[in-house]
């Protein structure tokens, strides 16, 4: 029972080959790490909340100014060349009112082995939860609010098991958006893709 060279050697020639995606589903991809404290009071990711962003002029990854490149490829592409807007900073304050060490780290998808990447991320055990965006009523008199109706940001996401199921289980992330911008910010969220 001899090794069979040539297909060994067969297996090495073949190539592994990657393919740029349509310019349209080329993404930022935002994972939310939820950041908790276990019972030895050690802080510990409990699960990712992950979405997508559609990359644009404003909605992308920056320049990097480091004139040095072989220190410019060393941390590529570094987290604080994306983009992070009012609208990332809402979802994550969200997730920071019940757990405040919680993070958020940005990648780009623009090739197929991205994508499988992060198919392949979401095929573990999740836990649905809610996220709720509403207008901040604090700096407005509240009696000229009444019988007026507002929009809220109400949605259903995932948050994938990165500890147990039971530490990612029923959460509700709630936050307040400036009342002035609440019609557009509102908006725009739900035109975010949550995975």
């Amino acid at each position: 029972m001899g090794i069979n060279m040539s297909n060994i050697n067969n297996k090495l020639s073949e190539q592994v080959t990657i393919k740029l995606l349509d310019q349209e589903d080329w993404k930022i991809v935002k994972e939310i790490s939820v950041v908790s404290t276990n019972q030895f009071g050690v802080e510990i990711t409990i699960g990712v909340i992950i979405y997508d962003r559609q990359i644009t002029n404003d909605y992308k990854l920056n320049d990097d100014p480091e004139p040095n490149q072989i220190k410019r490829l060393l941390d590529y592409p570094k987290q604080e060349l994306f983009t992070n807007d009012e609208l990332d900073e809402l979802i994550l304050n969200a997730v920071k009112s019940k757990f405040p060490k919680s993070f958020i780290r940005s990648h780009q998808v623009l090739w197929d082995s991205d994508k499988k990447r992060y198919d392949y991320l979401l095929k573990r055990p999740s836990e649905k939860a809610f996220l709720e965006i509403r207008p901040n009523f604090s700096s407005i008199d509240i009696y000229s609010l009444n019988g007026k109706t507002f929009p809220v940001f109400n949605k259903e996401i995932n948050i994938y098991q990165d500890f147990t199921l039971e530490s990612i289980k029923s959460h509700f992330f709630t936050a307040n958006c400036d009342f002035e911008k609440r019609e557009n910010l509102i908006s725009q969220l739900y035109k975010i893709v949550f995975k």
